[in-house]
């Protein structure tokens, strides 16, 4: 009874890697994310992706996710650095801080991948998503008044993430229908 149900496993994994197929890693990664288009022109643009596995692609934006992050919390000291209002300065300064604990999580993900440990990527890229969210907020408590210099970005970081998560999601079902056949191979 084993054996069958192993070799079903086995079959239907191996049919979900090779069927439909196109033969290019990244545009079948991608077809199963939340933006198809922008997935393959983030991961076309790194050079590292055309000999990468679907970890690595996911890796890949993952680092991309974090040079975003890192990009903001930069920008953010740069706008800073100017006079301004003191309600805005305010508002700065919870973006400044959301990313600098974006930056945070996002570099646990990056270790936490690198273990296979993906519940504890998920959350710190849930997390950093989530602070770019939460900093926002802080432009609209004020009744609107203010403009927020950094929402494109915040907006593309938000997006961007929400693609890398739909990656991790599906490499994560992946490689948890792999481990649960694992213990029934050794059984056979």
């Amino acid at each position: 009874m084993n054996y069958i149900r192993t070799s079903i496993v086995i079959f239907f994994n191996f049919l979900s890697l090779v069927a439909g197929s196109s033969g290019d890693l990244t545009e079948d990664v991608c077809k199963k994310s939340t933006n198809y288009k922008l997935c393959v022109s983030f991961l076309r643009a790194n050079p590292r992706s055309s000999s990468a596995d679907k970890k690595g692609l996911v890796c890949i934006m993952i680092q991309l996710s974090l040079t975003k992050a890192k990009n903001i919390y930069n920008q953010t000291l740069i706008i800073l650095k100017q006079p301004m209002e003191p309600i805005l300065q305010q508002c700065l300064q919870i973006c400044r801080d959301n990313y600098d604990l974006a930056v945070s999580q996002i570099t646990s993900s990056i270790k936490y991948l690198d273990e296979n440990n993906f519940d504890m990527v998920n959350d710190g890229i849930s997390g950093a998503t989530t602070f770019s969210v939460t900093y926002k907020e802080s432009f609209t408590e004020w009744h609107s008044v203010r403009k927020d210099p950094l929402k494109a970005r915040s907006d593309d970081f938000f997006h961007f993430n929400d693609i890398t998560l739909s990656l991790l999601d599906n490499f994560q079902m992946i490689v948890k229908s792999l481990s649960l056949a694992a213990p029934y191979k050794t059984m056979v």
